[in-house]
Order: C-alpha cells, then structure tokens, then sequence
C-alpha cells in the first residue's frame, strides 16, 4: 500500500495473492489468489488464471507488488497467454489456490491471477503476477545417472557365412 492511502471497506483490492516461487522438477506448487470486492452487496466475480510462458523480467515489480492495483476497462492478455482455469461466485470475495502437481522445466514462466468484478455494472479486471521457476531435481532427466552396464552383443543372424581361404603355397608373400 502507498504511504497515505487508507483502506476503506469500499475498496477492491487482493486480500492474498501469489508470489514468485523456486520449485524443483517433480514438486507440487500451489499460488494462493484472493480478492475482496467493493461494497457489501452480491454481485458476481470470477477468478482467472493465465499462464505465460516467459523470462523473469516480463514481472514488473513495481507495477505488480501492492495488493491495491488499479483496476483496468480492457483485458490485455498477452498473445502467448493461455487460460488454465476460471472460477465464479456470486458474493463479495473470491479465492482460488492454482495447484501445480510433479512441475517440469516446461511449467516455468508466469502466472496470472485475474479477478473481474461485476460490481457496478461494467466489467472491472484487477490483475496479480507471480514468476514460477523450476530447477533440475534430485532424479531429474538433466543430471544424468552413471552409465548401465552394457548389454552383451546379440549373436550374429544365421545366413551365408564367409569362409577363410588358405592361400595356395605358390603365393606366398
């Protein structure tokens, strides 16, 4: 929150939201995401989240750490955005825990919590990030194991046979 602002029971705003996380291949994840809206009236609200699979610095840090964010009128998903899940209630708050299960190295990127807020009429989209990087395993496939014993050569498949033949003594060299 900024220095001076206060928080007001009529203020949208994330009461949990995910966070950029380390896991190794095969763990299982989870990024919490919660949002309260403004007012006390039912209305509807629903969850989103989207995946983009990219580099660290897509995370602005600076735009995306307060729980308070300014909510915008057009939805700007990024072209190699991919929705993963949406769920929706009637009500003033919403939660929604993304569970990862056995990440990869594919899985890496950054995930977005995106919250629309039906309460006044006009969709309002309020927006979270969190960066999920995914580092080799103990088993994984990148630390390669010793080498296994070598299997013994299959015997040769019957056909013709090529004989020695013993030179005449005349030729000898």
């Amino acid at each position: 929150m900024r220095p001076g602002t206060t928080t007001s029971p009529d203020t949208a705003l994330f009461t949990e939201t995910p966070h950029d996380m380390t896991a190794r291949t095969g763990e299982d994840v989870e990024m919490a995401c919660s949002f309260r809206g403004s007012g006390s009236p039912s209305y509807s609200l629903e969850i989103q989240w989207w995946y983009q699979r990219s580099h660290r610095d897509w995370t602005d840090k600076q735009t995306w750490a307060s729980n308070q964010l300014k909510a915008s009128q057009q939805e700007d998903s990024g072209k190699d955005a991919t929705k993963i899940s949406v769920v929706k209630v009637v009500g003033s708050n919403i939660s929604h825990k993304l569970r990862l299960s056995r990440v990869k190295p594919t899985d890496e990127g950054t995930y977005e919590c995106r919250v629309i807020d039906f309460s006044d009429g006009k969709a309002r989209h309020h927006k979270v990030k969190a960066y999920l990087r995914v580092q080799p395993g103990e088993n994984s496939v990148l630390q390669l194991p010793d080498a296994p014993p070598a299997a013994p050569a299959p015997p040769p498949k019957p056909g013709r046979e090529l004989r020695k033949r013993s030179l005449p003594e005349a030729c000898s060299l």
